[in-house]
């Protein structure tokens, strides 16, 4: 079976989790979505440090469920989908989706938009997340400048095939 996807799979993969990320701290349901990774995905954090060094975490889920339970442990926070653009080929897909996010605990509140960038893969069995890496915005990056909005207003929740 060749993988062939349509925006409403893709859509409905995002939505899943966006929700968990954005329950509340100690109800997020993350095995709800643990069959939506492939089995040796990997999630990266990118980001820069407070002296502005670049930095790289990567984790496995089971890394980056731990990470973001403590991240959040005491914070309200929600990640919205702004739009999503997915390219096929053949049993891979790469997706681009762009979010927006609100958080809140008793030291700040914050906000700001961010992408995630997905490969997935389809081994006859449906679309597998292999990756996800991301970064959000801050002063030098902006998703408008890197046109992502632009491009995504263009075809919003789109599917390429090739």
């Amino acid at each position: 079976m060749t993988g062939s996807g349509t925006s409403s799979e893709f859509e409905a993969i995002t939505r899943r989790l966006y929700e968990v990320v954005s329950a509340p701290s100690g109800e997020r349901d993350w095995e709800s979505v643990r069959d939506l990774y492939h089995p040796r995905a990997t999630l990266v954090r990118t980001g820069v440090d407070e002296e502005g060094v670049p930095f790289v975490l990567a984790m496995t889920l089971d890394e980056y469920i731990d990470n973001v339970a403590e991240l959040l442990k005491h914070t309200d926070f929600s990640e919205t989908e702004i739009c999503q653009d997915v390219t096929v080929f053949g049993n891979v897909a790469r997706l681009v989706s762009v979010y927006e996010f609100h958080s809140h605990s008793p030291e700040a509140t914050r906000q700001g938009r961010g992408v995630n960038f997905f490969n997935l893969v389809n081994e006859g069995h449906g679309w597998k997340i292999m990756n996800i890496v991301w970064d959000n915005e801050r002063e030098g990056i902006s998703l408008s400048a890197a046109r992502f909005l632009e491009r995504s207003q263009e075809v919003p929740l789109s599917t390429t095939q090739n």
